[in-house]
């Protein structure tokens, strides 16, 4: 095939698992990243415990996890979750945006971190990043 042809193949959309313990605030997110053509939501999870279960099931591409809900917390599934066969970029994001809060994400295994105070404006930009990589693989 040429690159041109490759090109024209439509690519498999970016997937992508929502975790939050405030249903509200994935109710948000999930209305604002429906509207990119590129990205499916594939999960939810309110928890930490819910979401390493969910990551191993539905395999997605992308894990949004919110650092601090109860039983398990983000920064304990984050270390679980990339303990898989082939895992998850993972995203932390927390109210709490500091040097400290974000050296402890990336210390459990995050690829990013961003601010729940402008999210979608952070996680846009790293979601199309991946999606640039992907096409380019």
């Amino acid at each position: 095939m040429t690159g041109t042809a490759m090109n024209d193949l439509p690519m498999k959309p970016l997937t992508v698992l929502l975790v939050d313990d405030h249903e509200g605030f994935i109710n948000a997110a999930i209305r604002h990243l429906r509207k990119l053509q590129w990205l499916e939501v594939v999960g939810r999870a309110g928890n930490g415990l819910e979401a390493i279960e969910r990551s191993e099931a539905l395999r997605p591409d992308v894990v949004l996890m919110d650092l601090a809900m109860p039983e398990m917390g983000g920064l304990q599934a984050t270390r679980l979750i990339k303990t898989q066969d082939a895992p998850p970029y993972v995203v932390i994001a927390s109210h709490f945006d500091d040097a400290e809060h974000r050296e402890h994400a990336l210390r459990a295994g995050a690829d990013n971190f961003v601010s729940k105070l402008s999210y979608i404006q952070e996680v846009l930009p790293i979601l199309e990043q991946l999606r640039e990589q992907r096409g380019h693989e």
